[in-house]
Formats: C-alpha cells, structure tokens, sequence
C-alpha cells in the first residue's frame, strides 16, 4: 500500500474520555509497563503479534492524547517525553534546515492534531520484541479545504527507556481500497498483517545526526513506483522512500562547491515498476526566485535500475540561475544516467 501522507512528528496527547487528573504519569506508566510485558509474550523474533486490544488501546490513546496535549500547549518538556528520540532530531533538523528556529517554529507553526474520538479503534499490533507497536483507527478526517474522506488513521510507537514514545503518524484514503475499508469495520485484524502501512518497525528508529545550519536550502523529489530507496546525502540527511512520490528537505541544506548522494535501488516484488526520477534541488529564499536542479537520475521502464555515489558540484552559475533575469545558459544538473535523446519528429 502506497503510503498517501506522512504527518512528520506532530503528535498531542489529551486523553480521549479522561480527565486530566486521570491521566497521571503513574497511570500511563503503569499502562505502559503492562503493555510491553504483554507484547513480550506475545511476539516472536522478527515476526508481528496481536497484544491485548484493550490495553493496547489504552495505552495508544494515553501516549497520544499526552502528546497531543502538549503540542495544543507548546510543551516542550512534555513533547520531549512523548516523542521517540528519533523523531525528536528529524524534526529540529526539518526546521533549522529551512533556516527556522527550534523549538520556537514548530510550535508556533502547528495545526491542532486530530482528536481520536472522532475515530473509531481497530487494533495494534506490536514487532520487535514487544518494543514497537502500531495502532490503526478509522474515520473521516478533512485535508484543506477538500471535502472529508474516510481514512485509516495508524500510530506508530516506540518502547524508550521503560516508556511507550509516539514516533510518527500517517494515514490512508480507503475511498478507492472497499475491501479493506470493510474488513477495518469489521476489526478485521489479518489485515493489518497483510499490509505494511498497517504494521508496527521492525527495528527502532536510530536518530540522524544533528544537522548545522544550511548554506543553501536544498529538497530531494522522488518518484519510485515499485521500488524502495534508502538515501544519504551529505553524509547527514538520511531518506527512504518506498513504492511513492514525494519530496523532502534535506538535513543540512546543500552547500556551494562539493555535494555528495549515495543510495540502493531494490525493487518490490508483486509491484509494476514503471519509469523512476530522482531530482536534488536549491531552492530559492529570494522572492521572485525559482528552484534550480543540480543532480537527476531518470529511467524508463525499460532500464534496469542501479544506485551508487555520486559527488555533484553547486556553482555560481546556479544560483545565479534561479533569477528570472538571467541571461546567461542555464547550467545542467549532474546526470547520474546520461538523458535519452529526444526521439525526432
């Protein structure tokens, strides 16, 4: 299942059908503590299990209404003691690499996280040993202004230092997935099995390393039908994509002179595999300026495809390029795969 959208890190937590009062740190401890014993139990090396749905529950709408708590108020402590460590680093380097401050940004920048009760619970699973767990609930939820759609709604948690920590959100349209969204209602839970956005890490999430301050903003686009890329650049921004299209700031920024990407291509099984790109570009901070590309990797779906290292070089000539009144030759990216030419007419 292609993953639609990815809520990076922005989690609340205030205790759907608790007060306050009831939600002491002992009582989310003590859930938290039953939890895990459960889920050690429950599961087999490398493989997923089904914990008690009703402490599973619990636990999953404790942590995240704690969590969505403190973002609703700007917490940092209590954000800090309800997110992984993980996503704690991804979400400073997100924000200093766009030249913000943290924490400052990401509080004053975040909309209200969605309330749980508008959702209705499906079930967990929990895999690494009882240390990750993803829960999954249903509901309409509204993107914008488009009109609200029914979505499967999955948490995904992780076990740090004796507590359950939320790492990330997403979640699915199930407009065009009826079978599925049948099977959600009826709390089938095979089927959290059988898709992989439904399912808890296999590993716990190793926080990236910290990043400076950029020199030039730089995004990574990604286009990848049926295959999967684990990606570095610069040594410091970490990526993965998986079966998907879409675009990320990169960790650090990019910088004038000497750039580096390294990355895999693996190909997923069962899955069309159509024509791929991969595109690294300097975005622009000057009004009226447009992005410039300076590295691509395009294939056809007739070309096999390979990763590799490459070093790339950001010159003069390509910032001066993202002026709408430039005159001079607008400078190529670099070309991991030689262009194609263009079949003549």
């Amino acid at each position: 299942m292609r993953e639609i959208f990815f809520i990076g890190c922005v989690l609340s937590l205030c205790a759907v059908g608790l007060s306050e009062a009831q939600m002491t740190q002992a009582g989310i401890d003590a859930a938290r503590k039953q939890l895990a014993e459960s889920q050690k139990r429950a599961t087999s090396p490398g493989g997923f299990a089904t914990p008690n749905q009703e402490q599973a529950r619990k636990t999953t709408e404790m942590v995240y209404n704690t969590w969505r708590l403190s973002m609703i108020r700007g917490s940092e402590p209590s954000w800090r003691s309800s997110t992984s460590a993980a996503r704690q680093v991804k979400v400073r380097n997100l924000i200093i690499s766009q030249r913000g401050s943290f924490p400052r940004d990401f509080f004053s920048k975040l909309q209200e996280p969605p309330k749980l009760e508008n959702f209705a619970y499906v079930g967990s699973l929990v895999g690494c040993n009882g240390r990750t767990m993803a829960s999954t609930y249903v509901g309409k939820l509204q993107l914008g202004n488009s009109q609200a759609k029914e979505n499967a709604y999955v948490l995904e948690f992780v076990f740090e230092n004796g507590k359950w920590k939320l790492d990330q959100s997403r979640f699915f349209d199930l407009s065009q997935l009826p079978d599925v969204r049948k099977r959600l209602h009826a709390r089938d839970l095979s089927v959290l099995k059988e898709q992989d956005g439904f399912q808890p890490y296999t590993s716990i999430p190793k926080p990236p390393p910290a990043c400076r301050e950029p020199e030039l903003i730089g995004k990574i686009f990604v286009d990848c039908p049926g295959r999967s890329i684990d990606m570095t650049i610069n040594g410091v921004s970490l990526h993965e994509f998986d079966d998907e299209r879409r675009a990320d700031v990169i960790s650090g920024g990019l910088k004038r002179g000497r750039n580096t990407i390294s990355y895999t291509i693996r190909d997923r099984e069962g899955l069309k595999r159509p024509g791929m790109g991969i595109g690294i570009f300097v975005m622009p901070e000057t009004p009226g300026n447009t992005p410039v590309c300076v590295f691509d990797h395009f294939l056809d779906a007739s070309d096999t495809a390979n990763g590799g290292s490459f070093t790339f070089t950001i010159e003069n000539a390509h910032i001066a390029s993202m002026n709408p009144k430039f005159k001079g030759e607008k400078p190529a990216p670099y070309h991991a795969v030689p262009l194609k030419a263009k079949p003549k007419k």
